[in-house]
Order: C-alpha cells, then structure tokens, then sequence
C-alpha cells in the first residue's frame, strides 16, 4: 500500500500550544512460519499537549467507530469493520499510569490493564535523518523483546507509538530486534484531540487487571471464548446441527491460529 506523505514542519514552539495526530506505518508479522508475508496497517498517536495526554490505536478503530455511532444515531445497526487488525487502544499520561484496553469488539468485555513496567531507556550517540529530522538512537528490552527506537529532540513530546514513551523526543521509529514489530511516521498534522474512540460506553465500564491477570486472559483466543459461549448457550442456534457446524468450525480455525498467529507484539508480560 502506497502513501500520501504529509508531513508537515513546525517550529518547536508551536508543540507548547497545539494538540496533534502522530501517524504511523505499523508493519509486522503475523506468522513466523512465513516471514515474507508482512501486514501493515495506519496508527495513530493523537497527543493533547495541555493534559499531556495521549490515545494510541488504529486508524480503522477510529474510522470504523465512529461511522458505527452515525449509523446507531440514524437508527441503523453497523458492524466494525473487519480488515482493521490494531482495535486496541493504549492511553498515556505525563503524570498517570498507562492504560491498556482490550478491543471493544469482541466475545468479552474490555478489560483496562494498569502498565506498571518501567522502560529503561540507552541512548547512544548515533545519529541519522529521518522525514528532515535528526533523529538519535535509543535501546530498550520490553514484552521479552529487544527494541530500537529514534527520537528526535526537535519535537519535544515524550512519546511514542503503542505504550512506548520516556525519551527526551518523539519517537519517529521503533522496531524489535526481529523486525516483525516495526512503528515509523508517515504523517504529523494538527488535530483536535477529543479522544473520541474512547468514548464508547465500553471503555468507560471496563474492568481495571493487572498485568497477571490480563496474560491469564491473552493466553486464551477470543475464537476459543466464542466456543465456550456456544457450549454456554450464550450463542443461540436454530438447530442443534447448526451448532455442531459452528463448533467444528472454530475447531479448525482455533488449530490454524495457533500455527499461523504466533508472533505477538509482547512476548511476556512480566
């Protein structure tokens, strides 16, 4: 997928009185069965610089969201979209915790999980250009991964994509030692940071885990939790053939998305 680049320059007191959206290329791989097969998708980091606050997710999460609220408000029922594969959302604050919300489109409820891990940052003295940016390196272990990081002091947010932060700049790119996990800008543009995607009334009802308690539940695939409301009868069927078709089939999805979706953004949550 091509993209329009519109990265637009700003002297560095303007990012004391503006709120803006971040933009970045996520690409990553799914299955590390089939390296070559790499899936990218458009994220956004829209920072509030009054409440030094930040709400991080996918573009499609924001666009599919917002049309499904349109369409209930005109009394038509919407579904999300299916392409968008980022639908969770990583809330930031200068002074607060991070917050990690499970999708809101999915067999459970979203459950909100307090990031309490520190990120220890190296930053090296390597330098390079990036989108006319100087831009310095920076190394970190998180999630079991090894990640790379270029900042640059000329935007002075201490931010990043998805729960990365800590670094003296904007973080323009990020990826893990793999290169399976890779976050780079494409787009910086001013914007006025309502943080609607947060809010649906999921969000602002979810339960608050820990990280112990959220890997307890990441172990297990949303296609086996659907199983488990057929089972419950959660999930009505007209005949109980229809049922066993249902079960069968998750059956052989579940089998292959243990072999074909093994590659995780956090390895471990500890």
């Amino acid at each position: 997928m091509k993209y329009i680049l519109l990265f637009c320059l700003f002297l560095p007191f303007l990012y004391f009185s503006q709120d803006f959206r971040f933009t970045y290329n996520y690409k990553f791989v799914a299955d590390t069965l089939e390296k070559n097969t790499v899936s990218d998708e458009l994220v956004v980091l829209d920072f509030n610089e009054k409440e030094k606050h930040s709400v991080f997710t996918g573009l499609k999460h924001i666009i599919s969201d917002s049309t499904m609220r349109v369409q209930a408000e005109r009394g038509v029922m919407a579904f999300p979209d299916p392409s968008m594969k980022v639908r969770y959302v990583v809330e930031k604050s200068a002074d607060g915790p991070i917050y990690f919300y499970s999708p809101n489109h999915a067999p459970d409820a979203v459950v909100k999980v307090k990031e309490q891990r520190k990120l220890n940052w190296k930053i090296s003295n390597e330098k390079r250009n990036l989108m006319g940016y100087t831009v310095r390196k920076a190394t970190t272990t998180f999630g079991g991964r090894q990640w790379t990081a270029w900042f640059t002091a000329e935007i002075p947010i201490s931010d990043g994509p998805y729960k990365f932060h800590g670094l003296p700049g904007l973080i323009l790119e990020v990826s893990d030692h793999t290169n399976t996990h890779t976050f780079i800008i494409v787009s910086i543009q001013k914007n006025k940071s309502d943080y609607l995607v947060l809010n649906d009334p999921a969000y602002n009802v979810a339960k608050t885990v820990t990280l112990a308690e959220y890997e307890k539940i990441s172990r297990e695939s949303p296609l086996e939790r659907f199983k488990k409301k057929a089972f419950t009868g959660d999930i009505i069927f007209k005949t109980e053939e229809e049922k066993q078709g249902f079960l069968k089939s998750m059956d052989d999805k579940i089998k292959e998305s243990k072999i074909h979706d093994n590659n995780p953004i956090e390895l471990i949550y500890s």
